[in-house]
């Protein structure tokens, strides 16, 4: 038992002094809780108008289930992680029909990749590895929107559902980051 903790002490002390900046990275809640904000805001910015009211046949035809943040940190991290990764390969389809401000766009690009390269070396070193329903959940999710997307022919409506069902998971991501930060 003794020779776990210090095998974990001594582990945990490598990651933080060889990796300080990811380390704080990925320990910093108030920096996540930023980014999380920050994207959730550029997806609103890229809003053709608050509610586009020739998308609603779009909207009705959408059909996804939402995976949930899970509490324990180190799933959290690899949810956060592949969430960010499949958004940003999402964002990177056929935006052709779009009509949104290039420049917008091209920051929340940015903000998804930022993140999933934040994420991504948050879980190089953990030794959590999701194979869990979670993993699953969000893989699923990402896909229905990506057949959405496909099945609409990546129409600008099509897109402005998907921008604002994104919009809607970050707000619950962005919620439970700010309850499990209130608990700690």
């Amino acid at each position: 038992m003794a020779t776990l903790n210090v095998s974990f002490v001594v582990h945990l002390l490598c990651i933080i002094v060889l990796n300080p900046v990811v380390y704080a990275k990925c320990s910093d809640r108030n920096e996540q809780i930023y980014y999380l904000s920050r994207t959730r805001q550029a997806l609103n910015d890229l809003a053709m108008e608050r509610r586009p009211s020739g998308c609603i046949q779009e909207a009705e035809r959408i059909m996804v289930q939402r995976p949930t943040l899970s509490i324990e940190e180190g799933e959290k991290l690899w949810t956060l992680k592949l969430a960010f990764q499949l958004a940003s390969e999402l964002f990177q389809q056929n935006l052709t029909p779009v009509k949104w401000n290039t420049f917008k766009l091209r920051e929340l690009q940015d903000l998804l990749a930022r993140q999933n390269m934040t994420y991504s070396e948050c879980v190089r070193d953990m030794s959590v590895r999701l194979n869990l329903p979670i993993e699953n959940m969000v893989k699923n999710y990402f896909k229905q929107l990506g057949d959405f997307l496909s099945r609409e022919r990546f129409s600008s409506c099509s897109w402005e559902v998907v921008r604002a069902e994104m919009g809607s998971i970050l707000r619950d991501f962005y919620k439970k980051s700010k309850m499990s930060r209130k608990h700690v």
